[in-house]
């Protein structure tokens, strides 16, 4: 997947988003990530950062995709903070 359309397809993904905790997290997950000081990705192993890549390229199979009304139903009672 070209970087311009994951891009397009993550804004597309966040701007369905509306509850402000979810956003929230993600916001900081993401912008943990890709500060240059402490950076998630460079705090994982080898090993980590390959399950994170596989994920990802599994991820293109809708088949191996999980809806995220079937996540909330599961986790509906889990703790936001």
């Amino acid at each position: 997947m070209k970087i311009e359309t994951l891009k397009s397809e993550f804004r597309e993904l966040i701007d369905q988003i509306n509850d402000q905790e979810i956003l929230a997290q993600f916001y900081d997950a993401l912008n943990r990530s890709v500060s240059t000081e402490g950076s998630l990705w460079q705090s994982l192993t080898k090993e980590q950062k390959q399950a994170v890549l596989l994920a990802y390229d599994e991820s293109d199979d809708e088949a191996n995709l999980v809806s995220l009304s079937s996540i909330k139903s599961k986790y509906k009672e889990w703790p936001l903070k």
